[in-house]
């Protein structure tokens, strides 16, 4: 038969609170970086200049290719 006065055999709260405190966390800052990254347009003249665009030379490889490949 158990005691009475007993220790129980769950484990103290102190435990369960860091983990889960680092994962709520670590989701927090997963999704402010997504947003940043994904989401939120470039700002700015310099930005939008800096977006990704095709030279001449890349635009014309690519449409020559799309021709010989439909």
């Amino acid at each position: 038969m158990a005691k009475k006065g007993g220790r129980s055999r769950t484990a103290p709260r102190r435990t369960l609170v860091g983990p889960i405190a680092m994962l709520a966390g670590g989701a927090a800052v997963g999704a402010v970086v997504w947003h940043v990254l994904m989401i939120m347009p470039p700002t700015g003249v310099r930005a939008w200049r800096s977006a990704e665009q095709l030279s001449r030379e890349d635009r014309g490889a690519l449409e020559r290719m799309l021709r010989a490949h439909p």
